[in-house]
This record gives C-alpha cells, structure tokens and sequence, in this order.
C-alpha cells in the first residue's frame, strides 16, 4: 500500500520462526533503515529435528462490535534422511484469520477565525464537528511451501513461496454538522484567557450524512531461490527472489443532507460534545440525497531481487589472531510501483430525490458512538442502509443514475514509479584475546555502496489555471555508508558497546508519487480535502552514534543503558495547506524535507526473573525499559524549532511476566508521550502544529499446557479502551477523538 517495507500485520505469527530486530547499522544488512532493520525469518523445515504437525483454533471477540470470529492455523513439516540424496525437508503452512472489529472517531473541523461571534474578538472556531463508526471484517490468509535440501555438508539448497493477502471489508456511517453563518446571541463562550472557543448555539447548521462501504485488499505473493556452500574457511550464499504486491480500493454510498435548526457544541468536555435539536435527524422527510458516491483505485509493485554474499574464516596465521571474519556481498534489485489505472472517482450529484421516497433504502443509525466514555454525542441519525452498495451499478441505478462507471482516472491521479538498487559491501569481524589486564574486544567495521536510479513519471495540476502537465523526473544517488559496531567485554558479565555508521532510507511511493486527489464536499466546500505526492523529495541520510553499558549479573537478569546521537537531513513531514484547484479551494496535505534535524536520547532497560523467591513466586519476572528523545528541526511554516514528527519525548514498557512449569502469563503496558503528527495551515489563523497527546496501551495473556501436546490460553488486547486524541497547538483547540475495540481471545494449540 504504497509503502516499501513489509506489512506485518499481512503476516501471521504463527508462520514467523524468529524476529531480529538490530538497532545499529552493520555494512552486510539491506539499507533502508534509518534508525535500525527488522529480519523477519518464517519457517523452514530444518528448523526442525524430525517431523512436526502443528495447528491452533482461536476465536476473538470485539467489545465495540460485539462479535466474535474464529481463526485457525496448521504447519506441517517433515525431514528425512536418504543414503544417495542426503537431508531432504518439506514444510506446508497455512493460515486464516477473520476478526470483527469497530472503530469510533469524533473530530472537529479545521478552526477559522471569526469576528462576528464575539464583538471585538477575533475568535478561533473550529468550523463543525464529524462523528463516524466504522465496522466490519478483516479476513487474513496465508499460505507457504518450502523445500530444502542438504545433499552433502557442504551444500544446502532451497525453495519457497508464500502468498499472504488481507481483506477488509467495512462499512462506515459519518455525520457532519458544519458551523453556520448564524448562532444564538450570546451563547459563544470562550477558554479562559484565550481566543479559543469553548461553547455556542449554532442555528441552521448544515448537516451531511455519508453512508459508505469501502473495501480493501492487501495481496502478497514471494518465490525464492537460494542455497550455502561452504568448504573449509570459506562459505558462498546467494539467494534469488521475487515479490509482487497490490491493493485494491472500493468505495460506495449515498449521501444526504439536511439543516439543523439548532447545534450546540461544547469542547470543554473531554471528548467534544454536540447536539442537535428543533430537527428530527431520523426522520426521511428531514433529509434529500445530494449524491452516490463511487471510488476505486489499485496499486501494484513487483520487486525482483539477486544477492550473492562470500564469507571467509581463516584459521590459521597472524590474519586470524585478529580477523574472524571477511565478508562480502552485492545484490541488484528492480523496484517497480504504479496505481495506474488511477483513482477512479465517479461520484454523481443526486437532485430532487428525498429518502422519504425510498423509505427502503434508509435506517436509523444502530450505534451509540463512544459508548460507555461519556460522551455527549450527536445520538441517533438516519443512515443509508449498505446492503447494496457493493453493487455499484445497481446503486446508481436505483437512483436513476445512467452515467457509466469510470473506467479511467484523471490523468493527475496516475503514475509509476521505478528503482534501479546496486549494492556492494564489505565487512571484516574482528576479536581480541583477554589478557589480565584489559578485557575482550569483538566488533565489526565494513562499508556498504548503494546506487539508485530512481524515475517518476505522471501528471501535475497547476493550481494557477487547472491545467495538466505532465512530469517526468529521474535522477541518481550514490551513498557510501560506513559502520562500526564494538563490544568490550569489561568481565563480570559487564559489557561496553559503541557504534557509529551512516544510513539512508528513501521516502515512501505514495509520498514521491505526482499525483493529486481532490475530494470535494458537496454541502460544505470549507471541508473539501486534497493530498498529493512530492517527487522532489529527497532521501533522508543519517549519522548515528550509540554508546551502551550492559550488565548481566545473573542468567535470567540483564542492565543496559543506552545514549544515542543521530544527525538527520532532510526528515519528512506533512504540510496542509489551502490551494485552489479549477475556482474551488481545498486543504491539500502535501509532503516536504523538513531542515536538517538532531535526534538524541538514552534509553534505560531491565529484565529479570526472580527465580530467588521461594515456592510459586519464584516463576515472576520483568521486563521494563524507558526511552528519552530529544529531537528538533526547524519548521519554515512554524518559523521555529519544533520536534520531528511522530517521535515522543517519552516512552516506557513494563511486561510483567510468569512462566512455572506449565503456566505462562505475560501483562505489558506501552506509554507514549505527547508527539507531534503534522502542520497545517488556516487561511486567516496561520500554520498550526497538531499534537496527538500521550496514551497508553494494556495488553494479558496467560496459558496453560494441558498435555505435553495441548496448550490453552486467553489473551486480551486494549484492556484500557484506550482513548487517542489530537489537537491544533493547544489543548482548547481540539482536532480528533478515536476509540476502537477491546479484543479478548481464546486459543487451543497442538503440536505433534
């Protein structure tokens, strides 16, 4: 979906052997990670001695939806010795995974400024209140064969294909109150000592009510080659493989729209509180359709890939008393992108036509939003019912709509990417012999070369008269990426870490693409939205630093404390802005370089069992860490320094953990700090910083195994109900609100 690194959620657990996650760069990983690089390693059937069949049954329920949905999971893997052709193994992996799921979101319109509400004030107001609920399915398969084959021990071969995909089916209801060009005299009421509104009486409010299905389909498929030989002191690995990628977009509904006699809005409350009165918003006679919306897109990469590593060991000579180890490697790669045909945007104005006419095709929202949290919201509205709305033809029929579906998007939504990787490393691992008076030092020092050619090709709108122009952009980076990664061995289980390299990753497809979407708002223009690409951006390079003290006083406890440095240029950022496109004003989000940034911080970590207590207390343990960043750059639409985008200040872990003989339990509790998430820009306030203010994240499970073979367990998920909240600048000008659901599973495991 328009990213370049894999999506984990599109990948079961049960299919992961081992995740490593390496938090310094090191000359023989792939580039592209700024701040570290996650190997995720699925299964293969040497993992395993013998053979094993494997499987698990899960349901889990969502509090929100109120629904619960079954999950299952086998593998079956084999290894069998034969006297002419040696080791040979086979593994089968299947996976599939459905959960319901809800999704509430509240959010106020961008502010504007107002002189009329209070007199010689010049009031900031945001410009309405939104109110959606989304839900539905998520389907997840997956699926893997893998081969090997070890015909002697010096040779290893391999052959695998996994294909994943992810299916979303969802189905949202929004309701939209804009602020009016009228109110009630005197109930606008601002925060104390602030321009921010706090409260007011809206008269005559628009009202719009989106009823939409929108659909997703997250579809992977991989093959690979590869194989080791290794003679003495000398080993060769090479790997051959192809990925290919797409996801498809489907967006269908109607919209109506009606006017409120009264809206009142309080933002005092926690989450902002509105309501509406003098109009029955569940009755059809209150309303007319404006419109049926339809929407599709499809993105698609395929990513071809050679890679060839040599490694060497020497054992013998003066080399050895220092090198462990030479390595080297190169790897080419061919990176294509595109969405073309487009986003196919079909939305039809409806005129004429009231909901009252088609009593059939209407329904009183269900769903209380944000229920048990407090909140006064908008309550009860009419909704389209969604029934029909996959059928997209038979929808616009049904509303007399003979205008054919595009088949086609506007040639500014269409382009293609492609990206042309040559890399070349070199590596040396080097150890020194403990004497009496100074310890063990191990490390590794090597250089990585990577060359990208990169070309951009599509169209741009030009804001000053609408037209189209087509772009073309294609250029060059060479990047030299030196590292160093040291470990002295102090003794006593006390170790000192130092690393420094240089990093370079390149921003995401959806960010370079030309591409422009405008999504107008038929009954109020002041929330018409944009978002396009910027294939000027540049790749963000990084030098880092990181100094550590390890100390592992027992077998089951470990000490660290960590102080990274990293120098960013050119970090990305999100800027909305108000452009006019064709006489009709938009808030466009556009991507941009930020300046040069600095990223520095320490981070504390700590894990222990306390195997020492006596009798069942002895099985507890925990694991807790805290990080602090410091990040600034400086922000040209702030005119100040600001922190880079969605990094905290703060943030800490705590894991709770038990494992005794056939019990296991784990209690984890995730905060993040407040972050900044985006700027944006409002005609006649100035750009505004959005904040997402801090939260934090409960997650259980405990598990029991039964037999030698049967494990049971129960597993929670968002136990707080976690409430996410973002704001303009300052805590009285709220932005969104989001809550979603609480999961509780149950899953009976088997391995043979």
């Amino acid at each position: 979906n328009l990213g370049r690194a894999l999506d984990f959620s599109v990948i079961p657990s049960e299919l992961i052997s081992s995740l490593n996650v390496y938090k310094t760069a090191s000359a023989e990983q792939l580039e592209g990670g700024l701040a570290g690089t996650i190997d995720l390693r699925t299964r293969r059937p040497f993992d395993f001695t013998g053979n094993v069949i494997a499987g698990s049954v899960r349901a889990v329920r969502g509090d929100l939806v109120q629904r619960s949905t079954p999950q299952f999971s086998a593998l079956a893997s084999g290894r069998w010795t034969t006297p002419a052709a040696g080791d040979v193994g086979a593994l089968v992996s299947l996976s599939i995974q459905n959960r319901a799921f809800r999704e509430d979101q509240i959010s106020a319109g961008n502010p504007v400024a107002r002189t009329d509400l209070i007199p010689g004030r010049n009031v900031v107001a945001p410009n309405g209140i939104s109110q959606t609920t989304s839900l539905g399915d998520r389907n997840r398969r997956a699926a893997g064969v893998v081969l090997q084959w070890q015909p002697s021990s010096a040779l290893s071969l391999y052959a695998e294909g996994h294909y994943a995909d992810m299916r979303t089916r969802q189905d949202s209801y929004q309701i939209n109150v804009g602020a009016s060009r009228t109110f009630v005299p005197g109930s606008a009421a601002l925060f104390d000592g602030t321009d921010d509104l706090k409260r007011i009486t809206w008269t005559n409010a628009p009202v719009s009510v989106l009823s939409f299905a929108r659909d997703t389909v997250d579809r992977t498929r991989q093959a690979a080659l590869g194989g080791t030989w290794a003679q003495g002191a000398l080993e060769v690995a090479g790997d051959l493989s192809v990925t290919g990628s797409e996801n498809t977009l489907f967006f269908s509904g109607p919209f109506m729209a009606a006017t409120a006699a009264s809206f009142s809005q309080d933002f005092s409350t926690r989450i902002p509180g509105s309501v509406v009165s003098g109009t029955d918003l569940t009755d059809p006679a209150s309303f007319r359709y404006t419109g049926v919306a339809y929407r599709a897109n499809r993105l698609s990469g395929n990513l071809p890939a050679a890679q060839l590593d040599v490694r060497y060991r020497p054992d013998e000579g003066l080399v050895s008393e220092l090198i462990s180890e030479v390595a080297m490697g190169v790897r080419y790669a061919r990176r294509r992108a595109t969405n073309s045909p487009g986003l196919r945007f079909g939305d039809v104005a409806v005129t004429g036509l009231s909901p009252a006419q088609m009593p059939q095709a209407v329904t009183v929202d269900p769903y209380t939003a944000f229920p048990g949290r407090g909140a006064t919201t908008l309550g009860r509205f009419l909704v389209a019912d969604l029934a029909g709305a996959r059928d997209a033809m038979g929808l616009r029929s049904a509303f007399g709509i003979t205008t054919p579906l595009p088949a086609a998007a506007s040639a500014t939504s269409v382009w293609r990417i492609e990206e042309e990787t040559q890399s070349a490393y070199l590596l040396a691992r080097f150890e020194t012999a403990a004497t009496p008076l100074a310890g063990k030092l191990n490390g590794s020092a090597g250089l990585r070369m990577v060359r990208v050619r990169e070309s951009v090709t599509g169209a741009q709108s030009v804001p000053a008269d609408g037209a189209t122009a087509p772009i073309a952009i294609a250029h060059a980076d060479t990047d030299v990426l030196p590292s160093m990664n040291l470990r002295y061995a102090v003794g006593g289980g006390v170790f000192v870490r130092a690393a420094a390299s240089k990093t370079v990753t390149r921003p995401d497809f959806a960010q370079l693409s030309p591409s422009l979407t405008l999504v107008p708002n038929p009954i109020n223009p002041e929330l018409n939205q944009g978002s396009a690409g910027n294939p000027a951006l540049r790749p963000i390079r990084s030098n880092n630093v990181d100094l550590a003290l390890e100390a592992y006083p027992g077998r089951t406890t470990s000490m660290s404390l960590t102080a990274f440095f990293k120098r960013v240029d050119g970090f990305l950022a999100t800027v909305s802005s108000a452009e006019t496109h064709g006489g009709v004003t938009y808030q466009v989000s556009r991507p941009q370089n930020s300046r040069a940034a600095t990223i520095r911080g320490v981070e504390l970590g700590y894990q222990q069992f306390y195997d020492f207590l006596p009798g069942w207390l002895g099985g507890t343990g925990l694991q807790a860490n805290y990080t602090y960043v410091g990040s600034e750059t400086l922000d040209s639409d702030l005119a100040t320094r600001v922190p880079l985008q969605n990094l905290s200040k703060n943030s800490l872990n705590l894991i709770g953990l038990y494992e005794r003989r056939d019990l296991s339990a784990r209690l984890a509790y995730n905060w993040r700090d407040r972050f900044l998430s985006g700027v944006t820009n409002i005609v006649g306030i100035g750009a505004l910083p959005v904040y997402t203010r801090s939260y934090g994240w409960l997650d259980a499970s405990i598990g029991y195994r039964l037999t030698s073979t049967l494990t049971v367990s129960v597993a929670g998920a968002n136990l707080l109900n976690t409430l996410r909240q973002s704001y303009y600048g300052s805590s009285t000008r709220p932005q969104s609100s989001w809550i979603g659901d609480r999961q509780l599973s149950a899953t009976l495991s088997l391995r043979l």
